[in-house]
């Protein structure tokens, strides 16, 4: 129970409107099944700094949200004194739209930043995942989060060029600037970029922009054979073709978003998303090369613009929550891009070997492969232990990004962090001595 002075502090700093103590709201803010003390909703980047001074004082943990989006990601919480919710810092401070620049607070969702960039025919080149669920600027930066567009412009980390954050102690942090050219010193805002809530809770963002690209088109091909698409997806990246996005679906995942988008694609076949944006000229010249290198790969395909693309692109970046409307288990892996064959032959395997439905997405470019697994908890998990075992013996890796409360009890859902893990703990413990942002749920 939290003690009454703490709550007549919160009274001082936010009003009575702006915080929530009520055991029947506080429910719906349970993270991994546990329960916050009270979540309080500050208006301005000083009230978060005095919640903060408070928290340190009286050594209360924060766990700060933007839309609870990635609420299931990292381990359960030790504990869950105060939810922060940035739903309220969501103005949008500058768009310097002649220097390609704009900066925000991040309790902004990102389909609302876009809305406001797209008036100057610009936009933040991130498409992650519960973009139209509301996804925020600080919740994408906090878990480095992106989607097939990463292939063409990178992470979060390429275009972050300024940050605000309140630090565990109150302190306000400012880091980078509010131009591209920035060279002097540490690139400290990147420290940031993944960190989970860990070092700091994000306020304030400026980032660098893109023109809105004049014209889009997207191939899909499907291919019989599993060495035949890789081969393409090869020639492909060796090519001096400009991709945009390139995805790599498993049968059964194709067959899914065939049917939910209206799509003609071979059943039982690998697919692979080609995407282009660029002026229209040289996305209908890149397409044309696009399918000659499919066709001679024996891959069959058609293509796809306008409206439908824009939904077959969202089914891609939504899976799976969206796009198979399932509560599976998903994990999310990396391999080099040579290794997909051997983790696409390994899926399959572990499908037949442990009687489970496994979907998965990999960005073909990179590596990255988003994978949903549904089956009974007894099959699940072992398949999860021998993929990652496997996906170890390559040099690649596996966390697990969603899961039931009771499915992390005793599972390690990041897995090996490798060497750095000493110096995350030390960069932990001189940003957090107290250890009260989000105590457990990373490092």
């Amino acid at each position: 129970m939290i003690k009454k002075s703490v709550v007549n502090n919160l009274d001082s700093i936010l009003g009575k409107e702006n915080y929530v103590l009520e055991n029947q709201q506080l429910e719906s803010f349970a993270v991994d099944g546990i329960n916050p003390e009270v979540v309080v909703f500050p208006e301005t980047i000083e009230q978060v700094s005095e919640i903060m001074k408070l928290a340190s004082k009286e050594s209360l943990s924060v766990i700060p949200i933007g839309s609870g989006t990635k609420s299931s990601l990292g381990n359960k919480p030790d504990r869950s004194d105060i939810i922060l919710s940035t739903k309220n810092l969501n103005r949008i401070i500058e768009h310097g739209a002649s220097d390609l620049v704009a900066t925000t607070e991040c309790g902004i969702s990102l389909s609302g930043f876009q809305k406001e960039l797209n008036k100057k025919n610009q936009f933040l080149a991130l498409d992650p995942p519960h973009i139209n669920q509301g996804a925020t600027i600080g919740g994408i930066i906090a878990s480095n989060d992106s989607g097939p567009l990463r292939l063409r412009y990178g992470t979060a980390r390429e275009f972050l060029i300024g940050i605000k954050v309140v630090k565990a102690d109150g302190s306000i942090f400012k880091g980078g600037s509010k131009v591209v050219k920035n060279v002097a010193g540490y690139d400290l805002p990147k420290l940031y970029v993944g960190s989970l809530g860990t070092l700091g809770i994000i306020v304030e963002a400026t980032f660098r922009l893109y023109p809105v690209p004049e014209y889009s088109e997207t191939y899909v091909a499907s291919f019989s054979s599993l060495e035949k698409c890789q081969d393409s997806v090869l020639k492909l990246l060796d090519s001096d073709l400009v991709l945009t996005s390139l995805e790599l679906l498993n049968p059964d995942l194709a067959g899914r978003i065939s049917d939910g988008n209206n799509f003609d694609i071979d059943e039982g076949s690998y697919s692979l998303l080609v995407g282009i944006k660029n002026v229209e000229k040289a996305v209908r010249d890149q397409i044309d090369t696009v399918k000659t290198i499919c066709d001679e790969n024996s891959g069959s395909g058609f293509l796809v613009n306008s409206e439908k693309e824009s939904q077959l692109w969202d089914s891609v970046r939504d899976f799976p929550q969206e796009s198979i409307k399932t509560t599976s288990i998903v994990c999310k892996s990396g391999v080099l891009v040579t290794q997909i064959p051997k983790l696409l032959d390994s899926i399959q395997r572990l499908s037949n070997e442990y009687s489970v439905k496994i979907y998965i997405s990999t960005r073909a470019g990179n590596g990255i492969s988003l994978i949903s697994i549904e089956g009974s908890a007894d099959s699940v998990k072992p398949a999860i232990e021998n993929l990652r075992n496997f996906l170890s013996s390559i040099g690649g890796n596996l966390i697990l990004q969603q899961a039931s409360p009771e499915m992390k009890e005793g599972f390690d859902v990041w897995g090996d962090i490798g060497s750095g893990l000493g110096i995350m703990k030390r960069i932990k413990a001189n940003y957090d001595p107290d250890n009260i942002l989000n105590p457990g749920r990373f490092i």
